[in-house]
């Protein structure tokens, strides 16, 4: 018999988007760490791959693993994100547009087979990210820290069934 919480209905809706979010948040800390005078998104267009865990509020943990597609607009400061992820209990698909503008990211996202969308909101510096997840239902903080080509990305929303998630990003080789 599993010990893990049901999966449906609307409550899992806030709780699939805060596993979701941990995708766009690594977008984040791929924008911080670009050079200013070669755009933001410099280095991230391309395919990334990666691994984490999902911690539940009753502390059992699931492997995460996703993979990302970044397009860089003819505007350097915009990027749209394919991102797919999958656990041991369900799959998710999430589609992304991001503006850069003076450190500041914001965005907007969409996720596909729950047919939910939010926001994300945050600030940049030297490969560093600080800033929410917002979603129906729900808001979580995130921090992300990148060195070279790989990063840690953190999301924590308290009273939501999915407490934290943590995940590893790297770029898949062309």
């Amino acid at each position: 018999m599993s010990t893990e919480p049901n999966r449906t209905g609307p409550a899992s809706w806030a709780n699939r988007s805060i596993f979701a979010a941990t995708g766009l948040a690594g977008l984040l800390a791929f924008a911080g760490a670009a050079a200013p005078s070669a755009g933001p998104f410099e280095g991230l267009e391309g395919l990334w791959g990666g691994s984490g865990t999902v911690t539940y509020a009753s502390g059992t943990k699931e492997r995460l693993r996703c993979r990302v597609q970044y397009v860089i607009a003819q505007n350097i400061d915009t990027l749209s994100q394919a991102l797919r992820c999958a656990s041991d209990s369900y799959n998710f698909q999430i589609n992304a547009l991001y503006i850069h503008q003076n450190g500041t990211i914001t965005g907007n996202w969409d996720e596909k087979y729950l047919e939910i969308s939010g926001t994300i909101t945050g600030s940049a510096s030297a490969g560093s990210i600080s800033g929410n997840l917002h979603g129906p239902g729900f808001l979580a903080s995130v921090v992300v820290d990148t060195n070279g080509s790989s990063q840690t990305v953190r999301i924590a929303a308290e009273g939501q069934e999915i407490r934290e998630v943590a995940v590893v990003v790297r770029k898949v080789p062309q």
